[in-house]
């Protein structure tokens, strides 16, 4: 299963800082059965997320104006296009290049940052205070820029074959970068659970409990997936890797909008305890 798949003359990079002695990394049948279980894995999420999305775009008083959709949409369009740039790459109907591996970053700097956006924001629903809410945006979103950045500087120049020394700092900072991921996720899951105990279920607001309950579950899956895209990286080839991190989003996806779906049923349903009309989860 180690034989080379597709041979191809042709396949060679291009482009600016490509240098004449660039090295294209063998791609083999082993690698392309790989990547299409993990993209039929992916496109099945998606077309989930992609159901959802329309049910809770209909449901949103302005979709228009409405954070939260845009959010999803967008993450959704992120993860299927890394996906499908990465098969064909792999396909060998992409040759490597500066703008591939440009398009790439960008789209995961627009995944990873959306995602944990989409978090705050059902933790910005249930908070009372606007002001901890705002600075809770700002503060994750700065320190996931400053993140990509350091990605880009690192990532492109190893990717490019600039120097040895580029890929061996990219080795160790990719799996350092993914475990404060990791840790970011965990503690805005975290985050959620205490700010529902202490706003909801301990103002007498027992039917959230459920909503407690729900995400101290799935939170692992999330977890998981972090934890899966890690396992990846010991996968030679870096693109069979790279098609892993558009499933794990789109199963974080599918979990944050099964989330909002729950946040909106719990609040619209009968309860003597309380009115919840302030939770227009769509509409933030």
């Amino acid at each position: 299963m180690r034989t080379t798949f597709k041979e191809d003359p042709s396949f060679t990079a291009w482009g600016p800082f490509i240098k004449q002695s660039y090295d294209v990394q063998t791609i083999t049948r082993n690698d392309i059965i790989i990547a299409g279980c993990v993209f039929g894995a992916a496109m099945s999420l998606a077309l989930l997320a992609i159901f959802m999305g329309i049910q809770q775009t209909k449901a949103s008083r302005r979709p228009f104006k409405s954070a939260y959709i845009w959010m999803v949409w967008i993450e959704l369009a992120a993860c299927i296009v890394i996906a499908m740039i990465c098969l064909l790459y792999l396909l060998k109907y992409i040759r490597p290049s500066f703008y591939f591996y440009m398009a790439i970053l960008l789209l995961w700097s627009i995944q990873v940052q959306l995602l944990l956006q989409i978090i705050i924001n059902r933790i910005r629903v249930i908070l009372a205070d606007r002001k901890k809410g705002r600075n809770l945006i700002i503060t994750v979103a700065v320190l996931i820029t400053l993140i990509n950045i350091s990605v880009y500087c690192i990532w492109i120049p190893a990717r490019l074959e600039i120097s040895t020394r580029y890929v061996h700092i990219n080795d160790v900072w990719d799996r350092i970068e993914k475990g404060i991921y990791l840790i970011i996720d965990g503690t805005l899951n975290w985050y959620f659970i205490h700010v529902v105990k202490v706003n909801l279920v301990n103002n007498g607001l027992e039917k959230y409990n459920s909503l407690v309950r729900f995400n101290q579950r799935i939170i692992i899956v999330s977890l998981l997936m972090d934890v899966m895209i890690i396992a990846a990286m010991s996968i030679p080839n870096g693109f069979v890797y790279a098609i892993f991190h558009p499933l794990a989003f789109l199963v974080k996806l599918n979990i944050e909008m099964c989330m909002a779906n729950l946040i909106r049923k719990i609040a619209l349903g009968k309860s003597r305890n309380g009115n919840a009309s302030f939770l227009n989860t769509f509409a933030s």
